[in-house]
């Protein structure tokens, strides 16, 4: 009887132990979900947040409410309705221009550096979004810092320290949304520099049109076009902004000199952009594309 009193005390026990383990684990499963719950509400709170934000750029646009490309599907006038409403400076003659470029190219994979507000990624996207596949790669810091880190002239970079780039990213996003760009634009929050090593991670990935529009700083906007044309496809396009300012010179000659021209335009008043025809040989090559330029350089 002592044995079996024994016994049974001992399977009380053993009871006593799992059931307290057990409510260890619930209370650490409770933990847990009380910790992904303050999480949720802080992430829904951040999109509060940005949707009153958002919601207060568009009721402080010249042009009440959201943009709304007009009825109808001709991009042309799309570009014409939207294109006054983005900050930023591309002009209309460029946004044309650029779309023209994207229902020629071959591929669907198209990449800017240096979006600010969006006035030349938007009218890409709208050329891109009916293609099969179709991704705009908006590639942007939104940094204050960043933007000055080389210099260009004081003036310019007094500029960029003061500009509230958080306000106009919100209202990029908020374009993205209104023009239903939402599953076609992908924004790579980073750095020209640090942006280009993510893509090189994601071996195989080429684009079939990259726009550069980031630093006009003469080291890094060759170091822009030195950088990423090993990323772009065959017979990819290669567009450069301002390439008649002084800083832009070397990197403008470089893609002459590694590329093809397709065409370069000047529209006066310091506004000027280029497109250029990589070769297959240079992609494949990298080390004919360094003695290039260092002849550029020389």
């Amino acid at each position: 009887m002592k044995d079996y009193t024994s016994l049974l005390e001992q399977q009380a026990a053993m009871h006593q132990a799992m059931l307290a383990e057990q409510d260890a684990k619930i209370r650490e499963t409770q933990a847990v979900v009380r910790e992904r719950e303050a999480v949720v509400r802080e992430r829904e709170a951040v999109v509060r947040e940005r949707e009153a934000e958002i919601n207060a750029l568009r009721a402080g646009r010249d042009v009440p409410g959201r943009i709304t490309p007009p009825p109808g599907g001709d991009l042309a006038d799309c570009i014409r309705a939207v294109l006054p409403q983005l900050d930023g400076w591309c002009s209309l003659q460029k946004a044309l221009w650029l779309t023209e470029l994207v229902t020629k190219m071959g591929g669907a994979r198209i990449g800017e550096i240096g979006v600010y507000g969006g006035r030349s990624l938007i009218p890409l996207a709208l050329a891109a979004r009916d293609r099969p596949g179709a991704t705009v790669y908006a590639i942007e810091p939104w940094s204050n810092s960043v933007a000055v880190e080389e210099a260009t002239s004081e003036d310019n970079d007094q500029w960029w320290r003061e500009v509230d780039l958080n306000k106009i990213k919100l209202g990029f996003i908020s374009a993205v949304m209104d023009c239903g760009l939402a599953g076609v634009v992908k924004l790579i929050e980073l750095p020209s520099d640090e942006a280009r090593c993510a893509f090189q991670a994601m071996r195989g990935h080429k684009f079939d049109l990259l726009h550069i529009d980031g630093s006009h700083a003469e080291a890094q906007a060759l170091a822009d076009v030195q950088n990423w044309l090993p990323l772009m496809a065959p017979g990819g396009i290669l567009v450069l902004d301002d390439i008649s300012w002084e800083t832009v010179t070397k990197a403008r000659d470089y893609l002459r000199a590694t590329c093809d021209v397709i065409g370069e335009v000047s529209e006066g008043s310091d506004v000027s952009y280029g497109a250029y025809r990589t070769r297959p040989a240079l992609a494949e090559m990298p080390e004919a594309g360094a003695t290039l330029l260092s002849e550029v350089l020389a």
